[in-house]
């Protein structure tokens, strides 16, 4: 994680932000980023999402699913 300063009022200490970094999903067979979403529930009662997807890479295909938290 890297942490950036911020404008603040001027008779305050400057605090700094973290910076969190998200992924895109991969396929865990070939590692392709090519991914078709066929199915989803967008939110499963805890603010999560689960999507069906395919790999769209020639060779691949693989299905799997992928959650976010």
């Amino acid at each position: 994680m890297t942490e950036h300063r911020t404008a603040t009022h001027p008779n305050r200490p400057k605090r700094r932000l973290t910076t969190v970094s998200v992924e895109r999903p991969r396929c865990p067979a070939c590692g392709g980023i090519q991914l078709r979403k066929y199915r989803s529930i967008r939110d499963q009662g805890d603010g999560s999402a689960l999507w069906w997807v395919q790999c769209q890479d020639d060779a691949c295909g693989h299905r799997f699913r992928v959650l976010l938290e």
